[in-house]
């Protein structure tokens, strides 16, 4: 299981882009797979960023390897549960949900003592 402590900045998504990505590689999965667990990630941590407040706290995101999924969780510690919006052409944002929605197996949200965890299952493939 993958590890990262990040903190509320725009520049976190990328961080867990890489970690994650070179974390992965190392596991004999497909590049196209790799690519699908980064988006997911990234569009977790961006929703967290963009949501949450730096007085929340670091964001936790951790990642496990299944047998036929990565697991991607972001802890966060705002409140606010996410929801999926419907965005138009013309919008520059709230398509986060449907990219993992449409990408995952599953996914979703509870409410814990510090915030709330978003965990999303991504199905890979190996090499």
């Amino acid at each position: 299981m993958g590890l990262l402590a990040v903190t509320y900045e725009p520049a976190s998504a990328a961080r867990v882009r890489h970690s994650i990505a070179d974390d992965l590689a190392n596991r004999d999965i497909t590049q196209e797979s790799v690519e699908d667990v980064v988006l997911v990630a990234s569009e977790l941590v961006g929703n967290a960023v963009l949501h949450g407040t730096r007085t929340d706290g670091d964001l936790d995101v951790a990642w496990d390897v299944e047998r036929d999924a990565v697991v991607v969780q972001v802890l966060d510690g705002s409140p606010e549960l996410p929801r999926r919006r419907t965005a138009t052409p013309r919008d520059t944002g709230g398509r986060g949900l449907s990219i993992v929605a449409a990408i995952s197996l599953d996914w979703g949200v509870r409410r814990t003592t510090q915030g709330k965890l978003v965990w999303a299952r991504v199905p890979i493939a190996f090499a």
